[in-house]
């Protein structure tokens, strides 16, 4: 089977590569980009091009462009492509945030999971269960130990059948994803992180939602301890 491919554009290139370049911290909150003849030379395209791609940013908010002094990472946030604009706020960019996302997914997942402690299903168990099983095989990188992390907490998000919870979860997953990725660097202990969500789960299983809320708020918490320990 054939699978299509979307091709994007030159100026889509580049503004994937620069919101990758501030992902990973190269241009931090305030930091001026490079100049406008600098990113030509880098990136070998035309300035037409290159302000359609400056443009975009600028119009999630991800930039400001400041007549006469250049671009710049916005320290502000939008409301718009929220995904997007969210990327300021990447906890490996500015620490400071940490607190700000652990508060974060603690308001929401403790939420999700009080909501599917009411409501679970022998299949929904089975599910939660299989991505608790740890295999030392499967999970040989901190990064396999993250994306099964964060998959656990993702399909209690599904689970919870609501739509704007997927949506503000799904809108943060670059936060989240960084967040596990240190967490699975931080911990020398794999497969007792993992049994760390074994007491959400079995509050979960015996349908009691005030322990399910209270267990999940305070998981960020203890996985925030590792990485603070950890830095």
């Amino acid at each position: 089977m054939n699978i299509p491919l979307t091709k994007i554009t030159a100026a889509e290139a580049v503004v994937e590569s620069l919101k990758t370049r501030i992902l990973d911290g190269e241009f931090s909150p305030g930091k001026k980009l490079p100049s406008e003849q600098a990113l030509l030379g880098e990136y070998d395209v035309s300035r037409l091009t290159l302000r359609e791609a400056l443009a975009k940013l600028a119009a999630w908010g991800i930039i400001q462009v400041r007549h006469g002094k250049g671009a710049f990472v916005s320290e502000s946030i939008s409301v718009p492509a929220l995904g997007n604009v969210l990327i300021p706020l990447f906890p490996r960019i500015n620490a400071d945030r940490m607190s700000d996302l652990v508060e974060a997914r603690n308001t929401i997942e403790s939420e999700i999971a009080a909501k599917v402690a009411g409501s679970r299903t022998e299949k929904q168990i089975k599910t939660l269960r299989r991505l608790l099983t740890y295999d030392p095989r499967a999970i040989t990188r901190a990064k396999v130990f993250a994306e099964r992390d964060y998959r656990f907490h993702l399909a209690l998000v599904e689970m919870s059948g609501n739509k704007f919870f997927l949506s503000m979860y799904q809108a943060l997953h670059h936060q989240i994803r960084s967040f596990l990725l240190e967490y699975a660097r931080s911990v020398t202990d794999w497969e007792q992180a993992l049994e760390r969500h074994t007491p959400i789960l079995d509050a979960i299983i015996d349908g009691d939602r005030k322990k399910a809320r209270s267990l999940a708020r305070e998981h960020a918490c203890i996985c925030a301890s590792y990485i603070n320990r950890y830095r």
